[in-house]
């Protein structure tokens, strides 16, 4: 399969590598699995300088951004770098908490971990 495990938490990155399987998935605000295309979004943040990218390579690619940049991209229902075309479709729909989507501050400073399935 070609494409993204993709998941956005509230943990830093420092949290992240000090973290339990279990205690990382718990701390997840959404994930999803798009097509080859689907980091595109967050490669955009990062050209606009919304966003770092802390890791690369696909093992996983690593960013971070403010809460701000990210969150609206779930408006709806919406899954980011999700699209009509065959690189880009979603593979698994996204799962997420809205309950703590909608209370995390706009300056919370989010971690964007992008694993390649290929």
């Amino acid at each position: 399969m070609l494409g993204w495990w993709i998941g956005v938490t509230e943990l830093s990155p420092e949290e992240i590598d000090r973290a339990g399987r279990e205690q990382f998935r718990a701390a997840l605000l959404a994930t999803w699995e798009v097509g080859v295309s689907g980091i595109g979004w967050v490669e955009e943040l990062v050209a606009a300088g919304k966003a770092e990218q802390l890791l690369h390579g696909g093992y996983p690619n690593r960013y971070t951004a403010r809460a701000e940049h990210v969150l609206p991209l779930f408006a709806a229902g919406a899954v980011p770098g999700a699209g009509s075309g065959p690189f880009s479709r979603v593979i698994r729909a996204m799962e997420s908490d809205p309950e703590r989507i909608a209370a995390c501050p706009a300056d919370r400073l989010l971690t964007i971990q992008a694993w390649d399935l290929s």
